[in-house]
């Protein structure tokens, strides 16, 4: 098989696999917390030939001697654009929205991760009647500041401060704030009960589940990905963070990408037909 071949058959399936990439950022335009993803290429298998004989040692030339051969380009690292989305009023009290780089922290069957989905609702506690959890839409509970699920007192107006302080307020118009029990020099203290937000320094160490879920790989540890949080990080009550998909970008995208394919393959046709050629010559 001839290098043209085999570039244009590699180019066409790291093309395919950049599309994918394209299409899920359209397709999730509109999904509450959605980072866009992009992709990389890189030159597959490529080697410096010389060229033979005395024309490449012509007087006055000033290009090197070499060229290169390669067999394509394939699709790299994809890395994921987690820059700030458009907030956009709810003015539901379980909405939530991150307001800076950081991730809230929620488990799933048991798994911790992070998301920047905040679309939360109330789940009852078993056995618990006046206790409820707050879990995403997917079903994953929202951790508080120990990693440990966020209980709030149920049928009471919450809210929220910037800082993620809960505070609720009974039917009598009674305010408090939402505590928990920890241990403390092995005496039981109440603290303030606070939503757990993470800020992750390296989202590429992140691996993505389902949705907005991301996980830690099973060779990675948190210090790896979770830093310093930032003062200027805020948690806003009543929002929600749309997508950082630019639509019209993604949509310019897709065109390149669709022309390009239609190069390699047209590129695949040609090799092939002059094989052919090739052939019915030698016959």
């Amino acid at each position: 098989m001839n290098n043209s071949m085999i570039s244009a058959m590699v180019a066409m399936s790291g093309i395919q696999q950049k599309l994918g990439v394209v299409s899920d950022n359209i397709a999730n335009s509109d999904t509450v917390g959605y980072k866009s993803k992009d992709a990389t290429f890189e030159d597959v298998f490529t080697v410096v030939k010389q060229q033979p004989g005395a024309a490449s040692q012509l007087p006055g030339r000033i290009t090197g001697s070499g060229y290169n051969i390669g067999f394509g380009a394939r699709m790299g690292d994809v890395t994921r654009n987690m820059s700030q989305g458009e907030l956009h009023q709810t003015d539901s009290p379980t909405d939530l929205a991150i307001q800076g780089d950081a991730m809230f922290r929620v488990s799933a069957d048991g798994q911790e991760g992070w998301t920047r989905e905040g679309s939360f609702h109330y789940v009852p506690v078993a056995n618990e009647p006046n206790n409820a959890y707050m879990a995403t839409d997917q079903g994953y509970l929202l951790l508080d500041q120990d990693g440990q699920p966020v209980k709030v007192p149920a049928k009471t107006k919450i809210d929220i401060d910037d800082k993620g302080v809960i505070r609720s307020t009974d039917g009598l118009g009674k305010v408090s704030i939402v505590t928990k029990t920890v241990t403390v020099n092995g005496q039981d203290v109440q603290r303030p009960m606070q939503i757990g937000v993470e800020r992750i320094t390296h989202p590429e160490g992140l691996y993505q589940m389902d949705g907005n879920f991301f996980t830690l790989p099973a060779n990675a540890q948190r210090n790896q990905v979770v830093g310093v949080m930032s003062a200027d990080t805020q948690i806003r009550q009543g929002y929600l963070e749309g997508s950082n998909v630019d639509l019209s970008s993604e949509m310019t995208d897709m065109i390149s990408v669709q022309r390009a394919y239609q190069l390699a393959a047209r590129a695949l046709s040609s090799s092939d037909q002059m094989m052919n050629i090739t052939n019915t010559l030698r016959a």
